[in-house]
């Protein structure tokens, strides 16, 4: 997620998704007995097409640029809230109070984000349609197989069971819970009739998690419909993040606000050290004023009706934010539904327990070692994937903070599963967690790259399609602690780039080079046991044999970004210790607001 998306993250309050966009991984190596049977994908949020429609004509909004409204990135026009923020803006500069800035970010971050409306009953306003796949891939048109793979980079899975398959179920990630469990449900009666089996294979990533809380809480037969059940990073007890912006909980004490926060969602580019000093220009209580004023506008007005981003509270959050924004007769109808997920929600591991219990293969593939976003105020209590808390992927397992390991001596907390769950890290006791023999931990992996890590996607296609009961101990090519990798670059550009290479026009000497290089990469490509650091070395590697023959081009130096990085972070630092943590004008108008604003 670049830059820009992050401060949309910001102002949506969920940063949750776009958990696994990547490119074509290749397929699971031979070696096992393949389960041929329909593999159902359940994908996380934004990982579907939904646009809106006229209702008059049928046809597809367009915006003036010719593209379409989409539900997902949703249609931020800026310049229509503009001319309603400029005056509070400018008097809130001039006189250093809340000008009126407040309420009017508020109602701008309600008009902004009004694509995801909802009514009384949790339904979409707008006429918001889903582009769905009723069919498998092999009754899909290109573009949308394009779509599905670009999404979900298992086209591995197509050389093991075929296009016929795979299905993917496709929903409005803010729409309605309940109603989105019911199509699910359907989903998957349908496929059993179609293909003429007893049985199908679920593939739930992130969001996706939730909605198997639902189904298996409503339609616990669904339970006898399943053979293999393969969890990624799933958001089961929802995200702390989400958690706290919809318990207001922000990131805005001191040194948060004025240093780490911004910069943390720009992944530390001098735009976001840059901002820590532009806020600066407002007094803080206005700049919490404000951030209080989007959570209004974003959460209270709009996502408080959706009851898939309710679906994303923790359990342990769920009563504060019931109360904070659910306690009015208007919200009557969602507090109902909401109240219906939070037990199933509670009851996420009992039903995940119930699925093996029955005989389902369940497993669950999990990133940790990221911290969360700064924007929620507990990113330093949480182990986290950057996303989702690990609490929350891993089905309860203990994990030490990011960066830190269980106490000195730690000992496994859960002794009679019969193996050693301990990571080598010192990080991780798995045993804590429902499935402790069958969950995969990726050590460094952030959320939002996990499809770009190459190991996962191999997991994933190995555990969806395998006959007999795998476990972290029965593929030992699988280790149940592996570490974060991220190869679509290489395995999409530099490595097929250097594949086209004509050696017969080289010197002896760069063939040589070339070739090792090669080799060098592909031989890292085929071992699934991670070595962290290992591919990015050869990835460089090949990538300067390629310069040096004139493949590629040296990159050009960005001298903006390396000036202007280590300027504003200086910046930013010296003022925060030397003016503290404070707008600009705060010391000069401490005596008018002790008059004015108390």
């Amino acid at each position: 997620m670049n830059a820009g998306k992050r401060v949309l993250a910001l102002l949506l309050g969920v940063t949750l998704l776009l958990g696994v966009l990547s490119l074509p991984v290749g397929a699971a190596g031979p070696g096992y007995e393949v389960d041929v049977r329909p593999n159902i994908i359940l994908h996380g949020i934004g990982q579907s097409e939904v646009f809106l429609y006229d209702e008059a004509t049928g046809e597809r909004v367009q915006k003036e640029d010719g593209s379409y409204v989409q539900g997902w990135p949703p249609a931020l026009d800026f310049m229509t809230v503009l001319p309603d923020l400029l005056l509070p803006l400018i008097g809130t500069l001039l006189f250093q109070f809340d000008f009126g800035l407040s309420d009017a970010i508020q109602k701008a971050a309600a008009t902004l984000f009004s694509t995801f409306e909802m009514d009384e009953d949790g339904m979409p306003v707008n006429n918001m349609q889903v582009m769905r796949y009723p069919k498998s891939m092999a009754e899909t048109d290109q573009a949308g197989k394009d779509f599905v793979f670009k999404s979900f980079p298992l086209q591995g899975l197509r050389d093991l069971v075929g296009d016929e398959n795979i299905y993917y179920f496709a929903y409005d990630s803010f729409g309605n819970n309940a109603a989105i469990t019911e199509e699910l449900y359907a989903f998957i009666q349908g496929i059993k009739a179609e293909k003429g089996v007893d049985k199908v294979n679920l593939i739930p990533v992130s969001l996706g998690g939730t909605l198997m809380n639902s189904l298996l809480e409503t339609h616990p037969d669904v339970i006898g419909d399943l053979y293999n059940v393969v969890y990624i990073i799933p958001a089961l007890d929802g995200s702390r993040i989400v958690g706290d912006l919809y318990l207001g909980n922000l990131s805005t004490s001191n040194e948060e606000l004025y240093r780490y926060m911004i910069p943390s969602l720009m992944e530390g580019e001098y735009l976001g050290y840059l901002l820590n000093l532009v806020i600066r220009l407002l007094p803080k209580r206005v700049v919490e004023g404000v951030l209080n004023g989007v959570l209004e506008g974003v959460v209270g007005e709009v996502l408080s009706y959706s009851t898939t981003m309710w679906s994303l509270v923790p359990s342990g959050d769920y009563e504060k934010a019931r109360e904070r924004w659910l306690n009015d007769s208007a919200h009557d109808k969602i507090r109902a539904q909401t109240d219906a997920y939070w037990k199933a929600q509670k009851n996420s591991r009992k039903n995940i327990q119930a699925m093996v219990d029955a005989g389902v293969h369940v497993y669950n593939i999990v990133d940790y070692d990221c911290p969360l976003y700064a924007i929620a105020g507990s990113y330093k209590d949480q182990n986290a994937d950057g996303v989702i808390h690990t609490d929350s992927t891993s089905m309860g397992g203990k994990i030490a903070n990011v960066g830190q390991t269980l106490p000195e001596g730690y000992k496994q907390a859960v002794t009679n599963c019969g193996h050693n769950h301990l990571s080598p890290d010192g990080m991780v006791d798995a045993s804590t967690g429902t499935l402790p023999e069958t969950t995969f931990y990726m050590k460094g992996q952030n959320h939002e790259s996990t499809g770009r890590n190459d190991v996962i996607m191999l997991l994933t296609i190995r555990l969806a399609t395998a006959a007999n009961q795998e476990t972290v101990f029965s593929i030992p090519e699988f280790p149940q602690f592996n570490y974060a990798r991220d190869t679509r670059g290489l395995r999409t550009g530099t490595l097929p780039d250097a594949k086209k290479v004509d050696t017969s026009t080289l010197s002896p000497q760069d063939k040589a080079a070339l070739e090792s290089a090669i080799a060098e990469v592909e031989q890292i490509l085929a071992d699934t046991r991670v070595v962290p650091g290992q591919i990015e070395a050869a990835d460089a590697r090949l990538h300067a044999v390629l310069v040096k023959i004139g493949v590629r081009s040296a990159p050009e130096p960005d001298y903006t970004a390396m000036i202007l990085e280590p300027v504003t972070w200086f910046l930013s630092e010296v003022f925060y210790y030397l003016w503290g943590p404070r707008g600009f004008g705060d010391s000069i108008f401490s005596i008018w607001y002790n008059i004015d604003l108390t």
